[in-house]
């Protein structure tokens, strides 16, 4: 198969599965038709990604494989016309899933000492729903708590190859010259007794 040929079939794949498709799953259904080889495949989507170089579209490879999808300049476009589609997600459904992302693996009850709150069912229901987090194992301790951990699904949804491409949490600073500081409050607060006040 020339690599024009070969380029076009996996560009009308990848536009039209629903889900990331990854090189050895290409490789597997090519190879059934086409003499091809997975290198050759790898090249063919190279050379797709500089032709996209110019356009709205690109490739990206996530946790499951490689799919088209649109550039981030489209987010205000696509925003508009994908506004009723568009889940919004609680504050705490986003802390927990940041705590189990960066944390893992956790229990609830690790979630509910980091959030200072307990964490309701319906938030795991959602997280589990939607396949972003899952049970993978259970804890060594009286009860043993369900253990939760992010998914493959959960890298796609975001567009992330692994956990390492996570943005690092902020350092939380100390304030500097904090004894100094709380000296002086207490200095502030004490108050002089005239001596001939005293009997």
């Amino acid at each position: 198969m020339n690599k024009k040929a070969l380029k076009n079939i996996i560009e009308g794949i990848l536009l039209s599965s629903f889900e990331p498709i990854s090189a050895d799953k290409l490789y597997k259904v090519l190879s059934k038709h086409n003499q091809t080889t997975k290198a050759d495949i790898l090249n063919a989507i190279d050379e797709l990604k500089d032709d996209y170089s110019l356009k709205e579209i690109e490739i990206i490879n996530v946790a499951s494989g490689y799919r088209i999808q649109a550039k981030n300049t489209l987010t205000d476009y696509l925003s508009i016309i994908f506004s009723e589609r568009i889940p919004r997600y609680s504050r705490a459904l986003l802390e927990t899933l940041s705590i189990i992302t960066y944390r893992q693996p956790v229990t609830r009850g690790d979630i509910e000492s980091i959030r200072g709150v307990t964490v309701s069912t319906s938030i795991m229901k959602t997280l589990t729903d939607r396949n972003w987090v899952r049970i993978i194992g259970y804890r060594e301790v009286p009860g043993k708590p369900a253990m939760f951990a992010t998914t493959p699904e959960f890298l796609d949804y975001f567009g992330l190859e692994s956990l390492s491409q996570l943005p690092e949490l902020p350092q939380i600073k100390e304030p500097k010259n904090l004894d100094l500081a709380l000296d002086e409050t207490t200095d502030s607060k004490k108050t002089t007794i005239p001596p001939e006040s005293i009997n």
